[in-house]
């Protein structure tokens, strides 16, 4: 009888792995086709910026109120609001169908805010098209990190932080050196 049970939720764990594999798989696909529609001059623009998973994508950093009970959402401060809110509307299309979505939606868009916000540091003068695949890459690296079991969330944040504001320089997990996320770029035919 025990073999019998440990057979059977063997087989169930198998079928489980399976099916998550398969979504990823999809979110990937979904991922890649951003990925041409970009490199091809295809931007979508989102009608409203967004604001979601604590993070706010807006072409003026309002005035941060320090007396409020809700910490301050990530900001985004970028001329290209409604591209990038476009991109994060269809990254979160391509990913919320994943298990876990509603626990780690916070680090996954405030991953992706990071990774632009570094990006616009890094090349202030640069083009939207160069902006969403910077982006896109580190949409990449967290799908890949999620196929192989690797992907972290904070279960309790302070002040909003995510597992990438307090261990990424420790570790220096997921950071995508300079020239990788310039190779990438290049590689679908884009200027910065």
């Amino acid at each position: 009888m025990l073999e019998r049970v440990k057979n059977e939720l063997s087989s169930r764990i198998l079928i489980e792995v399976e099916r998550i594999k398969v979504t990823l798989a999809k979110s990937v696909a979904q991922l890649e086709k951003l990925s041409s529609e970009i490199a091809s001059g295809h931007v979508g623009r989102s009608s409203e910026p967004w604001q979601g998973a604590d993070v706010v994508i807006t072409e003026d950093l309002p005035v941060i109120q320090s007396d409020t009970f809700y910490p301050a959402p990530r900001f985004v401060v970028t001329e290209h609001v409604r591209e990038l809110s476009w991109l994060f509307e269809n990254a979160r299309d391509a990913f919320k169908g994943l298990d876990g979505y509603g626990f780690w939606k916070e680090e996954f868009f405030g991953r992706l805010g990071n990774s632009a916000n570094r990006y616009i540091t890094r090349l202030p003068k640069h083009t939207a098209e160069a902006l969403l695949l910077a982006v896109l890459h580190e949409a990449f690296c967290i799908a890949e990190e999620m196929e192989a079991g690797e992907f972290r969330a904070l279960s309790i944040s302070i002040n909003n932080e995510i597992y990438d504001d307090i261990f990424r320089e420790i570790e220096a997990e997921g950071l995508a050196e300079k020239s990788e996320v310039d190779a990438f770029i290049e590689s679908l035919g884009i200027e910065a």
